[in-house]
């Protein structure tokens, strides 16, 4: 996809071909070989092609170029743009390029002399530097496309943002950059094992609390682009133009023609309005506008009684639901709690206490061997018994050595 610049059009974008009439191969050969829209350009069918561009607005737009091959004659191609639906002067109520004049007509086309890649450049160029306005994207993968070059552009920004930045610091400080304080010496970041050998708890990251969708706060949601969607597809109703004259008017005088603009039951009568072909396909398209909706109605009502209970049945499983979310968050934070390492100054106050006591322990055991109040029998296991809980004092003992020297 190429994207809209400043620079002027190439020579080989707006040269004509001096009233030479080309053959169907080579208008499809130049359009498929063309240095700027080769790369994107895809098949749709043998007839049809595809161009993906970008206009100055950063919106990207797809232009469906139909060029049959036909026995008789040369027949102008057709460019449509697919998936919008947008106002412009070049374009019609369905999306067809109309504004162009050498692809007006197929005497037209043929007579401008002008290849097909040519043609596409100038449609193309044109749309580029002026863009549709109202703009609805309705085709999913053209919307897809449109939020990637929206990302593409932010990090882009991003990237220009940070490269200023640095551009600037490097300024104020002398021509001093990130990049010549790493030759002078790396810089590590602390890490959490550094932080808890100095002492300090190392700080967890506050939980994300779960929220409710916003979908399920309502019940019948009409997003922007369906609005937007809905308000295009208004616009460009068929509805019959209304004439520019009535002949039945011409012989009335004044007075007769305000006492019937007055009453218009008297303009319908007296005016022959009424038997006029275009009122009558209105009130008969208005007829079936009604009908039809009064048929949706009844059959709306047929479903009340089921939509209420599917409504009520939805706000009990959003009321429950927002129960299971805060529940869910209360476990998240006491699971942080437990899981965030000790303080190392907490860790030696235990262990300390411990030591003290296999050490108070101990000495006990031997007081009682010797005032020949010990619980044990034997001075084999006299002996185990003290050694073990001894041997537990001096493991606390060099593990709060350990630490305190970390």
């Amino acid at each position: 996809m190429f994207s809209w610049s400043n620079k002027e059009v190439s020579s080989s974008v707006t040269r004509r071909s001096g009233g030479k009439q080309h053959t169907h191969q080579q208008h499809i050969s130049s359009f498929l070989t063309d240095p700027i829209l080769k790369p994107s350009t895809r098949k749709v069918n043998d007839s049809t092609y595809d161009t993906v561009f970008q206009t100055k607005d950063h919106n990207a737009l797809i232009l469906r170029v139909h060029f049959p091959q036909t026995p008789a004659s040369l027949s102008a191609p057709r460019m449509t743009l697919v998936g919008i639906r947008a106002v412009h002067s070049w374009i019609d109520s369905k999306m067809r390029v109309i504004g162009y004049d050498p692809i007006k007509s197929d005497s037209a086309f043929v007579a401008s002399g002008i290849l097909l890649a040519n043609a596409v450049n100038d449609v193309v160029r044109h749309f580029q530097l002026y863009p549709p306005q109202q703009l609805v994207i309705v085709d999913a993968g053209l919307r897809r496309l449109q939020e990637s070059l929206g990302q593409q552009q932010q990090q882009q920004q991003q990237q220009q943002a940070s490269t200023q930045y640095n551009t600037t610091s490097s300024n104020q400080n002398g021509g001093v950059t990130h990049s010549n304080a790493h030759a002078r010496g790396s810089t590590t970041l602390p890490h959490q094992n550094d932080a808890f050998k100095n002492g300090s708890t190392v700080p967890s990251a506050a939980p994300q609390p779960y929220d409710l969708p916003k979908h399920f706060r309502q019940v019948i949601v009409l997003s922007p682009e369906d609005q937007q969607q809905l308000g295009a597809t208004i616009r460009n109703l068929d509805i019959p133009s209304a004439p520019s004259r009535f002949e039945q008017f011409d012989s009335m005088d004044r007075k007769t023609m305000t006492e019937m603009i007055d009453s218009p039951s008297t303009l319908l009568a007296k005016g022959g309005l009424a038997h006029h072909p275009l009122v009558e396909e209105i009130l008969a398209l208005k007829h079936t506008v009604l009908e039809a909706n009064h048929q949706q109605a009844q059959s709306n009502l047929k479903h009340e009684a089921e939509l209420k209970t599917l409504y009520d049945n939805v706000k009990k499983m959003q009321s429950e639901l927002k129960i299971k979310v805060e529940h869910v968050n209360q476990l998240q934070r006491r699971q942080m709690e437990l899981c965030k390492p000790m303080d190392k100054k907490k860790i030696i106050q235990r262990l300390k206490k411990a030591k003290k006591e296999s050490f108070d322990e101990s000495e006990d055991l031997a007081r009682d061997w010797l005032s020949s109040s010990s619980p044990v029998s034997t001075l084999d296991e006299f002996i185990d018994r003290f050694l073990e809980i001894r041997m537990v004092h001096h493991v606390r003992a060099a593990k709060m050595e350990r630490l305190e020297k970390s």
